[in-house]
């Protein structure tokens, strides 16, 4: 799956702990942090460094009689290189660190006792960490389940799952938080999680055929 657009989508405040890889597939998309902007066009991608906050605004192919809508993936990478290291905000080790851990368990008690109780200290020592680096318990926490929502819809494997996955009370909760904390409007995360609800499994292993091999994605906005 990917994410299809045929109108100009701007997701903004994404953040993500590991390197995300951003490639456009059609159209283009305009990638920005802070006062840089990447402009990426169709077959180019571009890595954002660890926990690097930024924005993407993709937007069609107009033509002469029709309009080719913008489709693009993300790829999370297993492991930062020295070089996407060196480009990563390294202000926030306590923050990144609790959000990779959120990212990969969403659904898990994120708690401050709990948290607390794993790094071995305080629940108010653990909020100071976090303080210090700008950042609460509570924000992070929704914002790295909306991570994980829009890493699933954005993958071009097919990802299954649904909002208790992802961390949340109810379908609701979930559009809500996707479009707090990523500006994505209810009326669209609304069919892109009922589609990423009810994404077929992946192939059993030995049908892999040219299909599989070629770029998959569904029309969601």
């Amino acid at each position: 799956m990917a994410i299809v657009t045929h109108h100009a989508l701007l997701l903004r405040e994404l953040r993500f702990a590991a390197p995300a890889r951003v490639k456009m597939w059609k159209g283009a998309a305009t990638l920005k942090s802070g006062g840089v902007a990447i402009e990426l066009r169709e077959g180019e991608s571009f890595t954002v460094p660890p926990f690097v906050r930024f924005s993407c605004l993709a937007h069609p192919r107009l033509a002469p009689g029709k309009t080719r809508p913008a489709v693009w993936s993300l790829a999370l990478e297993a492991h930062a290189s020295p070089e996407m290291e060196r480009a990563a905000d390294a202000s926030k080790p306590w923050a990144r660190k609790l959000a990779a851990a959120i990212f990969d368990n969403p659904a898990a008690d994120w708690r401050a006792a709990r948290v607390a109780g794993m790094w071995q200290v305080t629940p108010a020592r653990l909020r100071s960490f976090l303080f210090a680096e700008g950042e609460s318990l509570r924000a992070l926490v929704r914002e790295q389940r909306v991570a994980k929502v829009l890493a699933q819809l954005a993958c071009m494997d097919d990802a299954g799952g649904g909002f208790a996955e992802a961390g949340f009370a109810s379908a609701a909760s979930m559009e809500q938080a996707c479009q707090d904390v990523i500006g994505l409007p209810p009326e669209i995360a609304q069919r892109a999680i009922s589609l990423l609800s009810s994404a077929s499994p992946q192939p059993a292993a030995g049908h892999h055929g040219d299909a599989l091999r070629r770029p998959r994605y569904r029309p969601y906005f």
